[in-house]
């Protein structure tokens, strides 16, 4: 019979830069399984992120040493922190299966939802893209129509200064500067 597995593991950094992979992992791990071990390991992290790298004016700090408390702070939080890690805290958090629903919806490398292809969900996307095309279309060929009206007013106009340009002098004009000449004025 075989012993025991032993593993053993070596810190490669001494850095956080509160990066998502952990969270996400414990997100799909709960997903799976329902084990709400997962979901306190993530709490824990959760208030160690709240403890440790909070800043009193706003915003999180990366942690340039995690050996020391408490942790030496850098000056700078990356931007994957608001776009996944928390995304990804919120899931985990998140009651009701249907927010993500995974028969309906898969998260790309940046924790972005899409619709798997068929299903409801891309049905659904795929009639609010037809409506918005169908609304661009319409407002396109309204702002081409007032454009091609534009330019015809304008070639009104200058057919107009054109005419009283070239009327005879004397010759009276109608309002809108048309020479007169040859009308039957009875």
């Amino acid at each position: 019979p075989a012993g025991p597995i032993t593993a053993t593991w070596s810190q490669l950094s001494s850095g956080d830069f509160l990066r998502p992979e952990t969270i996400e992992t414990l997100f799909y791990l709960w997903r799976a399984t329902g084990d709400e071990v997962y979901r306190e390991w993530g709490w824990n992290m959760f208030r160690a992120f709240e403890q440790w790298t909070r800043l009193p004016d706003g915003g999180y700090a990366t942690v340039s040493n995690v050996n020391s408390a408490p942790p030496q702070l850098a000056n700078k939080m990356e931007s994957f922190w608001l776009a996944e890690t928390l995304k990804y805290f919120y899931l985990l958090f998140e009651d009701d299966p249907s927010v993500v629903d995974f028969d309906e919806w898969v998260l790309n490398t940046e924790a972005h939802p899409l619709p798997i292809w068929g299903s409801p969900a891309d049905k659904k996307a795929r009639a609010r893209l037809a409506r918005r095309r169908l609304v661009a279309t319409k407002a396109r060929k309204r702002r081409e129509a007032e454009e091609a009206a534009l330019q015809e007013m304008e070639t009104l106009h200058t057919e107009t200064r054109q005419a009283r340009q070239n009327a005879p002098k004397g010759e009276p004009l109608d309002r809108e500067g048309y020479g007169l000449a040859g009308l039957d004025m009875e």
